[in-house]
């Protein structure tokens, strides 16, 4: 599931935004009160969708979403005349004042859409990765999570997908001393 970050510079209205969002089943990953904050939680969590307002003292939702580009899907919450400044041609909006019904319907979008774009591994892919973390986890006693993150590690430092990676580790095609180092 996609993480959701609620950023307001308005402490009250994370809190309602949030508490609104939650009440609905949607679970709020952070709330953030300047853009850098917004920064520092996509950094941590990669991707996802943003719920925000058009500015804050250190930056406007046009700045962040040419920022974060194709990262975060973003719904700017505001005023007619506040969301008239968002030239961003990606970036959503919805007109304040707005029900709960409102604001959970865009974000529940917001997720379909986020879902779409995701890659998908085939169920071949995912028995790859599964049976790799495996071999991970017997032949250099891991855990399944540094299992996983040795992969997505060794993914990232040589270009490729997960389910690449898997099948060189499969292969025997990798030198894995290289890679258990960065794990200690």
């Amino acid at each position: 599931m996609a993480k959701i970050i609620v950023a307001f510079p308005d402490k009250q209205i994370n809190r309602n935004i949030t508490d609104m969002l939650e009440h609905a089943g949607l679970e709020v990953f952070r709330t953030c009160m300047t853009g850098n904050e917004v920064m520092r939680a996509f950094n941590q969590c990669q991707d996802g969708i943003l719920i925000t307002a058009v500015r804050f003292p250190d930056r406007t939702s046009d700045a962040l979403a040419y920022d974060l580009g194709a990262r975060a899907l973003i719904l700017v919450l505001g005023r007619a005349e506040q969301l008239a400044l968002v030239e961003h041609p990606e970036v959503f909006h919805l007109k304040l004042p707005a029900s709960a019904a409102e604001i959970t319907a865009s974000v529940n979008m917001l997720l379909q859409l986020h879902y779409k774009r995701m890659p998908h591994r085939s169920v071949q892919d995912k028995e790859d990765v599964a049976v790799a973390k495996q071999r991970l986890m017997d032949d250099y006693a891991l855990t399944e999570p540094d299992a996983h993150r040795l992969m997505q590690k060794i993914s990232m430092r040589l270009g490729m997908r997960m389910q690449e990676t898997a099948n060189k580790i499969l292969e025997g095609n990798l030198s894995m001393d290289i890679y258990l180092k960065d794990l200690k």
